[in-house]
């Protein structure tokens, strides 16, 4: 039996464009903090807190991430996926879209991550602006989730920011997994 509320599915939106109503106040909480989500998941699991680096390639653009960025031509990008674990429990699933173009300079550090959150050195950096914030409501299976981090078949509530340093941007999306609905409403 489905225990998913029975939301409308959504394309990554706006804020301004969403019904408030439809979303659970504690998750809505969580998708609109301006502040850092690893921050939050620390202070959540008391410390017990680990990121697991499940990809990280460099590859020509798709069409939509260069229509996200707002340019004409892209370049290469860093495509970036990690979970963040709570309580060794899988709670975000995260992507980040770094254009190579961004990453020189001061910003080389985002080439080399590895085991570090992106986020930390975001909310660190205060010359970086969240430019925009978008949440979705989408399905695990086609937004590419692996399925051993919440079965496969579930519709996750999302957010996703446009973070931008003079002219370089970089694209950051959080999948809230089931783990993490559960202990937000525990």
């Amino acid at each position: 039996m489905n225990s998913q509320p029975n939301y409308p599915i959504l394309s990554w939106v706006s804020m301004e464009n969403i019904n408030e109503s439809v979303i659970d106040k504690l998750i809505l909480n969580w998708l609109l903090d301006n502040g850092s989500l690893t921050s939050k998941l620390v202070e959540l699991s008391d410390n017990q807190f680990d990121l697991e680096l499940l990809d990280q390639t460099q590859r020509a653009p798709l069409d939509i991430e260069v229509s996200i960025f707002d340019v004409k031509t892209l370049g290469n990008i860093i495509d970036r996926k990690v979970v963040l674990m709570g309580n060794t429990a899988p709670w975000v699933y995260a992507q980040s879209i770094i254009p190579l173009s961004t990453a020189v300079g001061d910003l080389a550090i985002l080439k080399d991550l590895n085991k570090r959150s992106l986020g930390e050195f975001i909310f660190k950096n205060k010359a970086i602006n969240r430019k925009s914030l978008q949440i979705a409501y989408l399905s695990a299976r086609e937004y590419g989730i692996p399925p051993r981090l919440c079965g496969g078949d579930e519709m996750l509530w999302g957010r996703r920011s446009l973070f931008t340093l003079n002219t370089n941007s970089l694209l950051v999306s959080e999948i809230f997994l089931p783990s993490l609905i559960l202990e937000i409403k525990s």
